[in-house]
Protein backbone atom coordinates (compact mmCIF):
# COMPACT_ATOMS: atom_id res chain seq x y z
CA UNK A 1 0.00 0.00 0.00
CA UNK A 2 2.80 2.62 0.86
CA UNK A 3 4.60 1.71 -2.29
CA UNK A 4 1.52 2.28 -4.45
CA UNK A 5 0.67 5.90 -2.67
CA UNK A 6 4.57 6.55 -2.79
CA UNK A 7 4.63 5.48 -7.10
CA UNK A 8 0.89 7.63 -7.47
CA UNK A 9 2.38 10.68 -5.75
CA UNK A 10 5.63 10.81 -7.73
CA UNK A 11 3.31 10.27 -10.94
CA UNK A 12 1.10 13.34 -9.63
CA UNK A 13 4.56 15.09 -8.72
CA UNK A 14 5.63 14.69 -12.80
CA UNK A 15 2.89 15.65 -14.42
CA UNK A 16 2.36 18.74 -12.04
CA UNK A 17 5.86 19.46 -13.08
CA UNK A 18 5.58 19.02 -16.87
CA UNK A 19 2.27 21.22 -16.31
CA UNK A 20 4.34 24.05 -14.71
CA UNK A 21 6.83 23.83 -17.29
CA UNK A 22 4.57 23.90 -20.41
CA UNK A 23 2.30 26.24 -19.19
CA UNK A 24 5.53 29.30 -18.93
CA UNK A 25 5.25 31.45 -21.66
CA UNK A 26 8.46 33.45 -22.84
CA UNK A 27 8.53 36.95 -21.86
CA UNK A 28 9.79 39.23 -24.44
CA UNK A 29 10.32 42.25 -22.07
CA UNK A 30 13.37 44.31 -23.24
CA UNK A 31 14.89 47.29 -25.66
CA UNK A 32 15.14 45.60 -28.96
CA UNK A 33 17.25 46.92 -31.75
CA UNK A 34 16.90 46.34 -35.20
CA UNK A 35 19.66 44.11 -37.18
CA UNK A 36 19.03 44.83 -41.14
CA UNK A 37 21.99 42.39 -41.55
CA UNK A 38 20.33 39.40 -39.79
CA UNK A 39 16.87 40.70 -41.38
CA UNK A 40 15.01 39.66 -44.90
CA UNK A 41 13.26 42.21 -46.13
CA UNK A 42 10.74 42.34 -49.17
CA UNK A 43 9.40 45.92 -48.55
CA UNK A 44 12.01 48.00 -46.57
CA UNK A 45 9.92 51.80 -45.96
CA UNK A 46 11.17 54.29 -48.00
CA UNK A 47 13.87 56.04 -46.04
CA UNK A 48 14.23 53.49 -42.83
CA UNK A 49 17.45 53.75 -41.10
CA UNK A 50 16.62 51.63 -37.99
CA UNK A 51 14.17 50.19 -35.55
CA UNK A 52 13.51 50.04 -31.83
CA UNK A 53 10.97 47.72 -29.74
CA UNK A 54 10.27 48.39 -26.81
CA UNK A 55 8.60 45.63 -24.83
CA UNK A 56 6.71 45.23 -21.99
CA UNK A 57 5.07 41.81 -21.63
CA UNK A 58 3.26 40.61 -18.06
CA UNK A 59 1.51 37.52 -18.79
CA UNK A 60 -1.04 38.06 -20.84
CA UNK A 61 -0.28 41.82 -20.90
CA UNK A 62 1.67 43.08 -24.09
CA UNK A 63 2.40 46.52 -24.76
CA UNK A 64 5.03 47.64 -27.94
CA UNK A 65 6.01 50.82 -28.57
CA UNK A 66 7.91 50.75 -31.96
CA UNK A 67 10.05 53.48 -33.08
CA UNK A 68 11.19 53.29 -36.79
CA UNK A 69 13.67 55.79 -37.71
CA UNK A 70 13.49 57.21 -40.76
CA UNK A 71 16.88 59.41 -41.76
CA UNK A 72 17.43 60.35 -38.00
CA UNK A 73 13.92 60.90 -36.71
CA UNK A 74 11.97 58.60 -35.00
CA UNK A 75 7.96 58.08 -35.65
CA UNK A 76 5.98 55.69 -33.00
CA UNK A 77 3.28 53.26 -33.37
CA UNK A 78 2.29 52.18 -29.63
CA UNK A 79 -0.08 48.89 -29.93
CA UNK A 80 -1.43 47.68 -26.40
CA UNK A 81 -2.59 43.76 -26.52
CA UNK A 82 -3.77 40.93 -24.35
CA UNK A 83 -2.60 37.34 -25.08
CA UNK A 84 -6.39 35.72 -24.65
CA UNK A 85 -7.16 35.05 -28.35
CA UNK A 86 -9.93 37.46 -28.32
CA UNK A 87 -11.14 40.14 -30.77
CA UNK A 88 -10.47 43.75 -29.50
CA UNK A 89 -10.37 47.24 -31.26
CA UNK A 90 -6.81 48.12 -31.58
CA UNK A 91 -6.34 51.81 -32.50
CA UNK A 92 -9.07 53.63 -34.37
CA UNK A 93 -9.18 51.70 -37.39
CA UNK A 94 -7.46 48.23 -36.86
CA UNK A 95 -9.22 45.08 -34.90
CA UNK A 96 -7.10 42.61 -33.65
CA UNK A 97 -5.76 39.52 -31.23
CA UNK A 98 -2.85 38.36 -29.95
CA UNK A 99 -2.70 34.51 -29.40
CA UNK A 100 0.07 32.74 -27.12
CA UNK A 101 1.51 29.64 -29.15
CA UNK A 102 3.84 26.95 -28.37
CA UNK A 103 7.14 28.92 -28.62
CA UNK A 104 5.65 32.33 -29.79
CA UNK A 105 3.47 34.91 -29.87
CA UNK A 106 0.83 35.46 -32.71
CA UNK A 107 -0.63 39.15 -33.73
CA UNK A 108 -2.84 39.32 -36.15
CA UNK A 109 -4.10 43.19 -37.21
CA UNK A 110 -6.80 43.94 -39.84
CA UNK A 111 -8.58 46.81 -41.03
CA UNK A 112 -10.99 47.55 -44.26
CA UNK A 113 -8.35 46.82 -46.81
CA UNK A 114 -5.46 45.27 -45.04
CA UNK A 115 -4.28 42.83 -43.05
CA UNK A 116 -0.87 42.63 -40.91
CA UNK A 117 0.14 39.23 -39.41
CA UNK A 118 3.20 38.68 -36.89
CA UNK A 119 4.98 35.59 -35.12
CA UNK A 120 7.13 36.96 -32.68
CA UNK A 121 9.95 34.44 -31.26
CA UNK A 122 13.23 34.58 -29.99
CA UNK A 123 15.96 33.10 -32.38
CA UNK A 124 18.89 31.94 -32.00
CA UNK A 125 18.83 32.66 -28.16
CA UNK A 126 17.06 34.99 -26.12
CA UNK A 127 19.13 38.06 -26.49
CA UNK A 128 17.66 37.72 -30.36
CA UNK A 129 13.89 38.67 -31.60
CA UNK A 130 12.88 37.41 -34.47
CA UNK A 131 9.34 38.73 -35.73
CA UNK A 132 8.15 37.21 -39.10
CA UNK A 133 5.41 39.61 -40.60
CA UNK A 134 3.02 39.11 -43.08
CA UNK A 135 1.04 42.14 -44.86
CA UNK A 136 -1.66 42.10 -47.26
CA UNK A 137 -2.66 46.02 -48.72
CA UNK A 138 -1.44 48.99 -50.13
CA UNK A 139 1.32 49.75 -50.83
CA UNK A 140 1.75 46.44 -51.53
CA UNK A 141 1.97 42.40 -50.24
CA UNK A 142 4.82 41.94 -48.82
CA UNK A 143 6.58 39.23 -46.07
CA UNK A 144 9.50 41.05 -43.64
CA UNK A 145 11.30 38.79 -41.58
CA UNK A 146 12.86 41.48 -39.15
CA UNK A 147 15.56 40.77 -36.78
CA UNK A 148 16.12 42.41 -33.14
CA UNK A 149 18.71 42.21 -31.09
CA UNK A 150 18.43 42.74 -27.03
CA UNK A 151 19.81 45.93 -25.89
CA UNK A 152 22.23 45.39 -23.00
CA UNK A 153 21.39 46.61 -19.96
CA UNK A 154 24.69 49.34 -18.40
Amino acid sequence: MLKATKLLLTIIFIYASAFHVLGQSANYSGTWNLNFEKSKLEHIPSGLTGSIYIIKHDGAKFSLTRHNIYNGKRKKIHLKMYSDSETRRVKILFHGKLEQQVNSLLATLWGKNSRYIVNWKFGNNENELVADETFTGKPKNHRNIWVFDKEVSK
